[in-house]
């Protein structure tokens, strides 16, 4: 079962607001950086979000051709349509387990911190090498684990010690983080040349209760949150301010999140 962001509330908005600005956008700028999109590739981005990629690598190539932003959740779709403006990138409502295109349609294939959500991570991998073209590059990055995020391990802790229910939830972003088992994956969908990289980069949220809820309102835990009386939401957000405040200076939290990037191309064309 994947996420079901947006489907009520402000989930969305949230994670545009505070998410991309704190540290998404950072890692989008290293995963672009990393695939180097060139002048005429054709670009998909899969579980795209809010689109940050997809804006990164048009800062970075203005002349990708008919970039695509494909995600299952209308309201992420709404807002990168409204961030983006008319920068002529197309978003598209579908299953990554189901591209709708045709084989060899794209050039690049990015999904940032998408594949650990895919209930069939074999198949969704099937599906980007089937509309790559020959040769085409994939950059797919997912959290290392929890216990390499500086500030998440933090608010984990809070959350198993309050709300254990809802550990789980708050694991799942973090739920492929062994880098072998990643770059395994890719090969074993048949990508070649695959290289496993971490990368280490500093987030930075306005405050401790920005950085809360930005996880409690703009990420899985925010339905399950949702549905939880007040005060226990009050009672784990006061106990994670707590909890981070040494990573607070005085302009905000700062905290190492960690990722691991894997790079890796189609099989050449035969000559």
């Amino acid at each position: 079962m994947g996420m079901q962001w947006g489907v009520a509330g402000r989930f969305p908005a949230i994670y545009e607001e505070l998410m991309v600005p704190a540290f998404f956008r950072a890692f989008a700028e290293d995963l672009v950086a990393r695939v180097a999109p060139r002048a005429g590739d054709r670009l998909l981005d899969i579980a795209t979000g809010t689109g940050i990629v997809i804006r990164v690598a048009l800062e970075h190539e203005p002349e990708l051709v008919a970039p695509t932003g494909l995600d299952r959740t209308a309201g992420m779709l709404e807002t990168a349509r409204a961030v983006a403006g008319d920068l002529g990138a197309t978003w598209l409502e579908g299953d990554a387990l189901e591209l709708p295109f045709d084989p060899d349609s794209f050039d690049v294939v990015t999904c940032q911190q998408g594949l650990q959500f895919f209930p069939d991570r074999a198949a969704a991998l099937d599906e980007m090498r089937r509309v790559l073209a020959p040769g085409g590059r994939v950059a797919v990055a997912c959290w290392a684990p929890v216990t390499e995020q500086e500030a998440q391990r933090v608010f984990d802790a809070q959350v198993r010690e309050r709300e254990p229910d809802l550990a789980a939830i708050g694991l799942t972003p973090f739920s492929l983080g062994d880098p072998d088992e990643l770059g395994g994956l890719l090969a074993g969908a048949g990508f070649e040349d695959v290289v496993v990289t971490r990368v280490e980069l500093p987030a930075h949220f306005s405050s401790a209760d920005a950085f809360f809820r930005s996880f409690a309102e703009g990420s899985p835990m925010a339905l399950a949150l949702a549905e939880m009386p007040a005060a226990r939401v009050d009672a784990l957000r006061d106990a994670t301010v707590r909890a981070v405040e040494p990573l607070v200076g005085p302009d905000g939290l700062h905290a190492a999140m960690v990722t691991h990037v894997v790079l890796a191309r189609t099989p050449a064309p035969i000559a």
